[in-house]
């Protein structure tokens, strides 16, 4: 049986305690985790707030869900979309694709827009982001 798809759209803060430089250790972390569980996305970084959306089998979305929760370098998790998958995958083939946009507002032109609005704007930009 074919386990149904879901998506995740969040944005978080990083926590004050921790730098930039652990962001290394998160992508490292969720590619390792993504590729084994089928889950696909991207990771926007500003240097102090993240945007992340991901998609896969939903119960490897709730666990990714729990422990990003969890995680004490994000702080203000607030999530913006959680839903079934109903058309193919957006980002099929990037385990976790990152994005690092310092110094430039866009996260800020996200959260200004609702949750539709921010996804489809994040889906509409991907191959203009230098995404790693």
């Amino acid at each position: 049986m074919t386990q149904t798809l879901h998506r995740f759209f969040y944005h978080s803060q990083l926590a004050d305690s921790y730098g930039a430089v652990c962001v290394s250790d998160i992508i490292k972390t969720a590619r390792l985790f993504n590729a084994t569980h089928g889950i696909t996305g991207v990771l926007v970084f500003d240097g102090t707030r993240f945007c992340q959306y991901f998609e896969g089998p939903e119960t490897a979305v709730r666990h990714l869900i729990a422990s990003i929760q969890k995680d004490p370098r994000h702080t203000a998790f607030t999530p913006l979309l959680d839903a079934p998958l109903t058309g193919p995958r957006v980002y099929e083939g990037w385990v976790m694709a990152y994005c690092l946009l310092e110094g430039m507002p866009f996260i800020e032109a996200l959260l200004q827009k609702t949750p539709q609005e921010a996804l489809e704007f994040l889906h509409a930009s991907r191959n203009m982001l230098d995404m790693a």
